[in-house]
């Protein structure tokens, strides 16, 4: 039997459906834990580098030159966090077998933007 290999069909891509909030939140969800971990490995080696005072210093004057910028780095650091942390609980749920109907997914992806954004907010103002 010959096939032809024009007429096959590709696998379907991210680009081929539509967004939904669990697509999203999924996605989001895997990236968040790549920054963060490649957050945390990075400043354990940055920190073994940063040695000698005059390091301190140079850090300490760069950060009181652009600490606008600095602040906005460290705000978003810290809603990666929420929402890594809150979709985690989600995740957690669905292991123990909580929340796996359709309609409990549409709600609990809302759910755990709006609570990350609350949380990081709160913290934020604190």
């Amino acid at each position: 039997m010959h096939i032809n290999k024009e007429n096959r069909s590709l696998s379907p891509h991210l680009y081929a459906y539509k967004p939904q909030i669990t697509s999203v939140v999924s996605i989001f969800h895997r990236i968040t834990g790549s920054l963060l971990a490649i957050i945390l490995l990075c400043s354990s080696i940055l920190m073994n580098l940063l040695g000698s005072f005059l390091s301190y210093s140079f850090i300490y004057a760069i950060f009181t030159i652009i600490f606008f910028l600095v602040k906005i780095i460290f705000y978003l650091l810290l809603s990666t966090v929420c929402f890594h942390s809150m979709n985690g609980i989600r995740h957690i749920m669905w292991d123990f077998g909580l929340g796996l109907d359709l309609s409990n997914l549409f709600i609990t992806g809302c759910l755990v933007v709006s609570l990350s954004l609350l949380a990081s907010c709160f913290i934020i103002l604190l």
